[in-house]
C-alpha cells in the first residue's frame, strides 16, 4: 500500500472521528465516558461479528456437460506408469540353456555357475533324474489338486515321512512352493493378539508371514541377542503391570540369514525361550543339508536336541535342488 494511501484512509479516520466526538461529547453512561474513538471501536467490532457469522460464498453447482466432460478427456494427459526405456532397459537377460549344474550354458555358452543356490549339487545328478523319469511316467506333471482335497499323492506321504526320520522329529508336512512356506505356517499358528518377535534381517518370505498373521510383531537388531532379551523383559514387566492376556507367543529367526549370511546363536535363543515362556520358529532353508556334521541343520551343528525348537520350516529349493519347502515338528504341529 503507497504512503499517500494510508495518509489518505488516516485523515479520513480523524474526520470520521472527529465528527462523532462532537455529538458525543461530555456523554457519560454507567459512569463510563463516550467519544467518538468508542463508536467506532464498537461498530468495527459489529462489523466484524457480522463478517464471522456470515456464510461463505459457494457458486452454484451444476453437472458437467457432456461437452465439457468431452474438452477434459480430450485435455487429459495420463502420467507413464515407468521412466522411458534407455537403451541399458533394453539389454536382453541371460538365457539358461541347460541344468543349473557346477557348469551350466548360457546363450550358447559354457560357464561356472556362481549363482545357484544348488549348494550339493544334485541338479542333474543321474540317479535324481533316473527317478523324476519315472515319476513323471507314473504320475504325469502334477497332481493338479490341492493336498487337502485330491492332491495327496503317495510319494507326498513318503517324502514326509523320510523328512521326519532324517530330522528325528514326529512328523512333517510339505508344502507346495519353497517361499510360501513360512508365509503359511506363521499365519496358521498366529492371530491378532498374539505375539512375534522377530529377527529384523529375516527374508522377505518371513516378512510376508509377520504381515498376514495381523500378530503385534516386535523386530530385534539384526541378530543381537541383548536386544532380544531387552523385548523379552520389557514385555515380561508388562505383564506383572496388567492382567496377563493368554495369547501365543513366537521368536522367530533363520538359521542362516539369508541376506546376511549369518549363523543364528541357537543356544542363546532356546536359553530365552525358556526364561520367557516362548516358542521358537526357525527357518533352515539354507542350513538344511549344509550345517551339521550329517547335515541336519542347525541343531546338529549346536548339539541341541531338535524337539526343543517348537517349529522348524525350510525351502526345498536350495540344498534338496527341487521346489517346495516343508514344516517339521510334533503332531500337534503338522495336524494343525
Amino acid at each position: 500500500m503507497s504512503s499517500g494511501l494510508q495518509i489518505g484512509i488516516m485523515d479520513l479516520m480523524n474526520h470520521l472521528i472527529g465528527a462523532l466526538d462532537a455529538p458525543f461529547a461530555g456523554a457519560v453512561v454507567f459512569g463510563v465516558h463516550f467519544d467518538g474513538h468508542l463508536v467506532v471501536e464498537a461498530l468495527l467490532v459489529a462489523v466484524i461479528v457480522f463478517l464471522l457469522f456470515q456464510k461463505s460464498y459457494q457458486p452454484q453447482k451444476r453437472p458437467l456437460t457432456r461437452k465439457e466432460i468431452d474438452q477434459l478427456c480430450d485435455e487429459w494427459v495420463p502420467e507413464p506408469l515407468h521412466p522411458a526405456i534407455t537403451k541399458e532397459m533394453e539389454i536382453e537377460p541371460p538365457v539358461l540353456e541347460s541344468d543349473a549344474g557346477p557348469r551350466t550354458i548360457v546363450s550358447g555358452k559354457e560357464v561356472i555357475n556362481l549363482a545357484s543356490a544348488n549348494y550339493l549339487g544334485l541338479i542333474g545328478h543321474g540317479k535324481i533324474t533316473e527317478a523324476c523319469d519315472e515319476a513323471l511316467k507314473k504320475y504325469g506333471v502334477g497332481s493338479c489338486g490341492p493336498r487337502g482335497f485330491y492332491g495327496t499323492i503317495d510319494v507326498h506321504l513318503d517324502c514326509e515321512a523320510r523328512i521326519s526320520k532324517f530330522l528325528g522329529t514326529p512328523d512333517s508336512i510339505l508344502y507346495s512352493y519353497g517361499l510360501a512356506t513360512t508365509s503359511s505356517v506363521i499365519p496358521a499358528f498366529c492371530k491378532r493378539g498374539d505375539i512375534i518377535i522377530a529377527d529384523e534381517g529375516v527374508h522377505w518370505g518371513i516378512q510376508n508371514g509377520l504381515f498376514l498373521s495381523r500378530s503385534i510383531v516386535k523386530l530385534f537388531k539384526h541378530n543381537d541377542m541383548k536386544a532380544l532379551e531387552n523385548i523379552l523383559e520389557e514385555i515380561a514387566l508388562e505383564d506383572k503391570r496388567v492382567k496377563k492376556v493368554l495369547n501365543r507367543r513366537f521368536i522367530v529367526v533363520e538359521a542362516i540369514y539369508q541376506n546376511s549370511g549369518q549363523l543364528v546363536p541357537l543356544d542363546e535363543i532356546i536359553s530365552l525361550k525358556e526364561k520367557y515362556k516362548f516358542r521358537v520358529l526357525v527357518d533352515e532353508s539354507n542350513s538344511f543339508g549344509v550345517l551339521g556334521k550329517t547335515g541336519r541343520g542347525l541343531t546338529e551343528h549346536y548339539g541341541i536336541p531338535i524337539q526343543k525348537v517348537d517349529i522348524i520350516t525350510a525351502g526345498m529349493g536350495y540344498a534338496l535342488a527341487t521346489t517346495g519347502g516343508f514344516c517339521t515338528g510334533s503332531a500337534k504341529v503338522v495336524d494343525h
